[in-house]
């Protein structure tokens, strides 16, 4: 039977426990656990460490993040065969047709997803890198449209929001709605209604060996107060809990597309099918391309600048530059 400090002792000095021979982060990080690093937080912590450590010696991570960037424009193209318009094709940059945004402090996106150490990150599971999926860029970019509607309508009582958002997500599109709430429901979608823009994951991009993670901490005071229902007292021991997260300083590229082809089949049905006021809008975005373009590049710089985008953006993180 190891004493404690043999058990210490043995984590660390165990070559088997290096992971160097694995080049798939992910896989690291979500399979290759032992028993013995989720003893305490110590141990969880030495773990991260070689998770960062990994990455920092791989030399072709950075051909790995290009790889994954060709499959995403790969995808935009295919898309864009099919009908799609890029949001973004009107960009300084013609060859990445992009928006690139710069992290301006610590990312962490699906820290409370299911995961042994309690706390995660989402990572590619195949190429095993950090990326923002689709659905979460679209989730906050549709929560700054929103708001937006709410200002600009003034409402203020929490039943005014709740209708709002009843009519926004719940129900059809109607020539009785607004402009705003009309130009909301066709790009975002509701119940009924596949929405027109189409969000791709974003990539970092990464040269050489920069280093994408940095280890994080956070410490909760009164754990009886959180697991057991108790009163919370400062006689109670503090639990730091180390966490992965992505660093300041790096470089994401956001793909947004728009749904062009069935934009112009919903101006053939007739105006009982489909709402005469809503083809109206569809007509302008087509004639006019560059409004509808910048309107979305506005919303989604305003949500990752302003609001930040994945876990804790209360406290700071996920927010770009």
């Amino acid at each position: 039977m190891r004493s404690y400090n043999d058990l210490i002792n043995y984590i660390y000095s165990d070559r088997s426990l290096n992971f160097s021979k694995c080049e798939n982060i992910s896989l690291v990080f979500q399979k290759l656990i032992r028993k013995e690093i989720l003893e305490n937080s110590r141990n969880k912590k030495w773990f991260l460490e070689s998770v960062i450590n990994i990455q920092r010696s791989i030399n072709n991570v950075h051909k790995i993040i290009e790889n994954f960037a060709k499959r995403i424009k790969k995808q935009r193209a295919d898309l864009e065969k099919h009908g799609y318009e890029n949001i973004f094709k009107n960009e300084n940059n013609v060859n990445d047709k992009c928006l690139k945004l710069k992290t301006a402090s610590r990312l962490v996106v699906g820290l409370g997803a299911g995961h042994v150490l309690e706390t995660s990150l989402t990572l590619h599971h195949i190429l095993g890198i950090p990326y923002i999926p689709g659905s979460a860029l679209k989730g906050v970019v549709r929560m700054v449209n929103f708001w937006a509607i709410v200002s600009k309508q003034n409402k203020k009582l929490d039943k005014e929001i709740q209708e709002l958002q009843e009519q926004l997500y719940d129900k059809e599109i109607s020539n009785s709605d607004s402009n705003d709430i009309l130009k909301h429901k066709l790009l975002f979608g509701t119940q009924n209604f596949k929405g027109l823009l189409v969000f791709l994951d974003a990539y970092p991009e990464v040269h050489n060996k920069q280093q994408i993670f940095e280890l994080d901490v956070m410490t909760p005071h009164y754990q009886g107060y959180y697991t057991k229902n108790q009163v919370p007292g400062d006689w109670e021991n503090p639990n730091p809990i180390p966490f992965l997260t992505v660093k300041k300083g790096i470089t994401f590229c956001f793909n947004v597309l728009f749904d062009k082809f069935r934009a112009e089949r919903l101006l053939t049905l007739k105006d009982d099918e489909f709402p005469n006021q809503a083809k109206g809008i569809i007509k302008e975005w087509l004639n006019n391309f560059s409004k509808i373009s910048e309107d979305v590049k506005e919303w989604i710089e305003e949500a990752l600048t302003e609001f930040g985008v994945g876990a804790k953006t209360r406290l700071g993180y996920g927010i770009f530059e």
